[in-house]
């Protein structure tokens, strides 16, 4: 099911300790949820954002853009399934 969910990492200036918002937009729902956090958070870190923030509400993202890669995308998506007790097919 495509709920039209996207999760963007942005980079700004500092302000109160962030320097980067992660941006979590429901395209359907027309919702949009601004996380502050800082350009050095790790993927873990932003997967625990994500699900104390975002998921409760909104479930899985259909697609997350960022600026730091396939590999960052793949350790977040990873590491919100260990979080969520989702288990890869083997």
């Amino acid at each position: 099911m495509n709920v039209g969910k996207s999760s963007v990492f942005v980079e700004l200036p500092e302000s109160g300790g962030y320097d980067a918002i992660m941006a979590v937009v429901d395209s359907v729902g027309k919702r949009s949820h601004f996380i502050e956090m800082v350009t050095t958070i790790t993927a873990a870190r932003a997967a625990n954002l994500y699900v104390r923030n975002v998921w409760k509400l909104h479930s899985l993202p259909c697609k997350v853009i960022s600026d730091r890669g396939p590999q960052f995308v793949a350790l977040f998506m990873k590491e919100l399934y260990r979080l969520l007790g989702i288990e890869a097919a083997s």
